[in-house]
């Protein structure tokens, strides 16, 4: 069934009107509840035909509770029932001879009431207790919410409290590893770099990236409204109640054109009605740069390789300016470097510009109010530092919240949040430029000033950190959203969600003029330049949703959702550049000596709009059989006028087995057993606005008789539509021994048609590509979960969960513009440090390929090539490449365990990663390829080729020359890490009021502690990797 429950989902006073419903048509099997605390408990006569009346409270706070389920069972059918007032109030029709009284509430223990149990008919004080576990019984998909027991689609389900005991910092993170499929891209460039957002993949790759934007990214709801990736990971974790990760058709068809990816729907805490309280959290993060990547040689060493490498061999060479032999100045040289190391010189470049970074953040929320009104505010301060010197990352926010409920029939929710992200880069610039750096060299003068004077005339990246050059850049955000929800009667209720964002972004990017990039400059008006970016964005979206749930004598229910929905983006972004700046002081703009002729201001905008209407109808019998069913029609403005609209749909169905009679015999013993099958269409738009249209650009350079010019950007294709993606998945959802074992199992098919790619444009047309529908893609594979409770009771416990995911991706149809995309990846394999992509159908996106070797040659010490027929060669030729292997990884996983021990609570997460294979850049550039006037890998020395006869991994030392992409260099990684490991500590009852506080928790958590692979490969070539833990502390009063 479904309740509409924008601005309030996952609240448990919403959720329980939800739950209601659906407890009405709870078979008897499912009656397993403890009795309840009742303010009258004792033997009494029978109730005659007449009204049983009472409210329902909270055990620890008294405070009432708002739609919670009240249901009459006779005979082991429902008689009537009704759900709890806003102030906890129930009535209902009780029966004449014996019957039970079914009490359920969303985070709250079931309980049942014995008719004979109760004392008197009026006042009944009914008390219940929280239950965390059942705060999983229901599904919140964005625009309403649904039992999790007919739900139909794959969905995996995070409280809270569990992304906190993953990371306190990086929620991003934390969901990645607590969600089956869901796959956090690795970038060993960036590392750890707090400045670079990260990216999610869900079951797989089903788009190419067009012009830079990650298009298989799923999407991400927060309380009904839309957000950036960039907006998740800047978002404060303490606000999450609960998420919901929608993964198949069934689950995420209501999107449609945003759905193939999957969607993430967060929701933030309720307001609870409770006198007023302060909530306050600290997280303080320390750092520490992972330097064990790196494993470069020392001063003697280096020495050592330069002289073998043939640096000092003059081989016979005379100046021609003082008619002595080259291999004169060349002793010398080294002899002045040899001394210098034999007194102790060996830098240590890689410990420059890292630094072990302490990080800070702050949330405050105070909240409170009666029945009718309440409210909420909330701020946050958070400091984050990388390990390398000079950055952060600064966040503020503050937000307001009002809720008013007009009793039993209106509810207006309103939140208005301010946010605003500073940031500025390591002007320390790449890790890897200090990688390379030679440790018998000076880095500073003795005046403190940066060495100038390095060996082999290499630039000394301290010099530019020392300069006044900056990165930096921020964004404001104002958002409003108002949600209303009236209650029309039992079977029908209205609700809508409104939304408002305005944001202003900026960035300012400051070159010294002392910086070597102007060299080479001599006009001093020229040296120094500022390049300012400023973007302004407006979105605003609603919906309105209907919802109707009726149930019948039959104990059947059919519940039916109707909506329609608006989104509106629009966005600008302005460029400009000065040069010519007097000094890194005087970096403001007005300071510019003036601006670079060939590179004049310039902007672009977009905007987009989309409408649609949708369908979601389902069925139950007897809480045994379910049906679902979901039609959604989207017309976005990016496309063409012939294919506006696009259709998407969703079927499921599924089993409870548990409920079936001739599982009586097993119903003490198993909790859940269903079986669940979804399928259906579900869209995206991956691409740049206006591509439906031919956009010219004005320009000076083109003038006609009345005027100046214009040149094509785009060329229209109307007929451009939707990528479409079919989606098969099949579950089991099973539980047992009072929910001590839980397995989750499920496996799908994702058939994506209508690629859209980049096509190559004939030349006359003005334009280089146009954006078409090309290629189809296939994604398949198996998810599971399972965790449980080795032992359990009041005091103790000791849980182990595992999770993982095998997913095979491959194009199933190739196309003109992927075999032009082939060609000139092939034509520029010779300038990429890792090959580039070669696709083909049967084969991966991800695919790693590669010519064969046969090694070193033992004759020449040249590598001998195997081309595609097998024939051995000297002759490399990239049109031998063949598949090795694939960059991602065959399987994903981990496995987790948890103590808990009177408060104590130990939580420790580990993930694996089998069958990726890696092409190693590392032995291609600081072994084999190294160049010898920069510092190498220790394993520079290992393996090499010297004369004649000698089998050998390496060619000869003296061979700098970078070589060629062979499977020399592939290898296939598997890795184990430490991911987290939290300590954590809540006080009691009594500990607490002492301290004048309602709840105190306190912990550490430590971070990415080691990671073992079966590959030696630098990682966080631009910015470093890092550990590290957090210190935590979380207080009410």
């Amino acid at each position: 069934m479904v309740r509409n429950l924008h601005g309030f989902t996952a609240t448990k006073m919403f959720f329980g009107a939800l739950l209601a419903a659906v407890t009405f048509t709870a078979s008897p099997q499912q009656a397993k509840a403890s009795e309840s605390s009742v303010s009258a408990v004792a033997a009494a006569p029978e109730k005659k035909d007449g009204k049983l009346s009472g409210t329902v409270i909270d055990l620890k706070t008294r405070e009432q509770l708002y739609g919670v389920s009240v249901a009459v069972w006779q005979n082991g059918k429902l008689v009537t029932g009704a759900a709890t007032g806003f102030e906890g109030e129930f009535s209902v029709n009780a029966p004449s001879g014996s019957f039970e009284v079914r009490v359920s509430y969303i985070g709250y223990k079931p309980v049942v009431i014995k008719s004979g149990n109760i004392k008197k008919w009026d006042g009944v004080e009914i008390v219940l207790e929280e239950d965390g576990q059942q705060l999983e019984t229901l599904v919140v998909n964005g625009f309403f919410a649904k039992d999790k027991n007919s739900f139909t689609g794959s969905v995996t389900q995070i409280k809270g409290e569990e992304l906190k005991a993953v990371s306190g910092v990086n929620i991003v993170a934390a969901i990645a590893s607590l969600t089956p499929g869901m796959q956090l891209v690795e970038n060993t460039v960036q590392g750890s770099n707090p400045n670079h957002v990260p990216e999610l993949v869900m079951r797989g790759m089903s788009s190419f990236s067009n012009e830079g934007q990650s298009v298989n990214q799923p999407t991400i709801i927060l309380d009904g409204t839309e957000i950036s990736m960039q907006e998740l990971y800047d978002l404060d974790m303490n606000e999450v109640e609960s998420i919901n990760v929608l993964k198949d058709a069934s689950a995420t068809a209501l999107y449609g054109s945003k759905a193939a990816n999957g969607v993430i729907v967060i929701t933030r805490k309720p307001i609870k009605e409770s006198t007023l309280r302060v909530a306050y959290n600290f997280t303080g993060q320390v750092q520490i740069p992972k330097l064990n990547d790196y494993d470069v040689l020392n001063a003697m060493d280096k020495l050592k390789y330069e002289k073998l490498a043939g640096l000092y061999d003059g081989k016979g060479e005379i100046d021609s300016q003082t008619g002595l032999p080259v291999q004169y100045e060349l002793d010398k040289l080294y002899n002045e470097r040899y001394k210098l190391v034999m007194a102790g010189q060996n830098s240590d470049w890689l410990s420059q510009p890292a630094r072990n970074s302490f990080s800070q953040d702050h949330s405050l929320r105070i909240y409170g109010g009666a029945s009718n009104l309440r409210y909420e505010l909330t701020g946050r301060f958070a400091d984050t530092k990388g390990v390398m010197k000079d950055d952060y990352r600064k966040r503020y926010s503050l937000g307001f919240k009002l809720d008013y409920f007009l009793k039993n029939s209106l509810q207006i929710s309103n939140r208005t949040t301010y946010q605003e992200v500073e940031t500025q880069d390591s002007p320390y610039g790449k890790f890897s430029d200090y990688v390379q750096m030679n440790p018998y060299d000076r880095m500073y003068n003795e005046d403190g000033t940066a060495n100038s004077n390095l060996a082999w005339d290499l630039d000394n990246p301290l010099y530019e950190a020392q300069l006044g050059s900056y990165n930096r850049d921020g964004v404001r955000t104002f958002s409003n959203s108002t949600d209303l929800r009236w209650d029309i009667n039992n079977m029908f209720r209205l609700s809508g969600h409104f939304n408002l964002s305005s944001e202003m972004g900026w960035g300012d990017t400051f070159i010294s003029p002392k910086s070597r990039t102007f060299k080479d400059e001599t006009d001093l008006t020229k040296k120094g330049s500022l390049t300012k970016n400023t973007t302004r964005g407006l979105t605003y979206n609603g919906n309105i949703v209907g919802t109707f749930n009726k149930m019948f004598r039959d104990e059947s229910l059919v519940s039916i959702a109707a909506g329609w929905e608006i989104n509106h983006s629009e966005s600008k972004n302005e460029n400009m550049q000065a040069i010519g700046f007097f000094n890194d002081k005087l970096s403001f703009i007005g300071n510019a000596a003036g601006y670079p002729t060939a590179n004049t201001p310039y902007g672009n905008q977009a905007e987009t709009s989309d409408v649609g209407v949708f369908l979601n109808g389902s069925y139950s019998y007897r809480n045994r059989y379910y049906i679902d069913g979901t039609w959604r029609m989207t017309g976005s403005s990016q496309f063409g006028a012939n294919n506006r609209y696009g259709h998407f749909w969703s079927g499921g169905a599924g089993w409870n087995i548990l409920n079936e009679d001739f599982m009586a015999a097993w119903i003490d013993k198993i909790d859940l057993f269903k079986v669940r099958a979804s399928m259906g269409y579900t869209g995206k738009v991956s691409f740049s606005p206006f591509q439906a249209m031919t956009m010219y650009q004005y320009a000076n350079t083109y003038e006609y008789k009345n005027g100046i010019g214009a040149v094509p950007v785009t060329i229209a294709n109307v007929d451009l539509t939707w990528e479409r993606t079919m989606n098969y998945n099949v579950g089991l959802d099973f539980s047992m021994f009072g929910r001590r074992l839980n397995v989750v199992v499920d496996a799908y098919i994702r058939n994506t048609t209508d690629l859209l790619l980049d096509k190559s444009k004939a030349p006359s047309t003005g334009v280089t590509t146009a954006t078409s529908n090309l290629g189809e893609m296939q994604n398949k594979g198996i998810e599971f979960q399972v965790d449980g409770y080795i032992f359990r009771n009041q005091d103790f416990y000791w849980k182990l969960g595992t999770m993982g995911y095998l997913n095979r991706n491959k194009i199933t149809k190739i196309n003109k513009a992927l075999e032009e995309i082939n060609k000139q990846n092939e034509a520029y394999s010779g300038m990429s440090l890792a090959p580039l992509a070669q696709y083909a159908e049967g084969e991966s996106v991800t695919a790693l390929k590669l010519v064969r070797s046969a090694g070193i040659d033992p004759a020449t010490g040249q590598e001998i090539y195997i081309k595609r027929n097998g024939e051995k060669t000297f002759e490399y030729d990239p049109a031998d490449k063949v598949y090795i292997g694939d960059t991602e990884p065959r399987y994903t996983g981990s496995f987790n365990t948890g103590l808990y021990w009177k408060g104590f609570n130990l939580y420790a997460l580990f993930n694996f990663r089998l069958g990726a294979w890696v092409y190693n850049t590392t032995r291609v550039t600081k072994v084999e390829g190294s160049n010898p006037k920069m510092n190498a890998d220790q394993r520079v020395f290992d393996d090499r080729w010297k004369q004649p006869g000698d089998v050998a991994m390496y060619k000869d030392i003296a061979d700098s020359s970078r070589p060629k992409q062979t499977d020399r260099f592939a290898e296939e990684e598997n890795t184990l890490s430490l991911g987290t490991l939290n300590l954590s500590y809540e006080f009691n009852e009594d500990l607490c009021k002492k301290l004048y506080l309602r709840t105190l928790r306190a912990g550490v958590n430590f971070t990415d502690l080691f990671r073992l692979s079966t590959v030696k490969i630098e990682r966080g070539t631009s910015y470093l990797y890092s550990k590290g833990f957090e210190v935590y502390v979380s207080a009410t009063f």
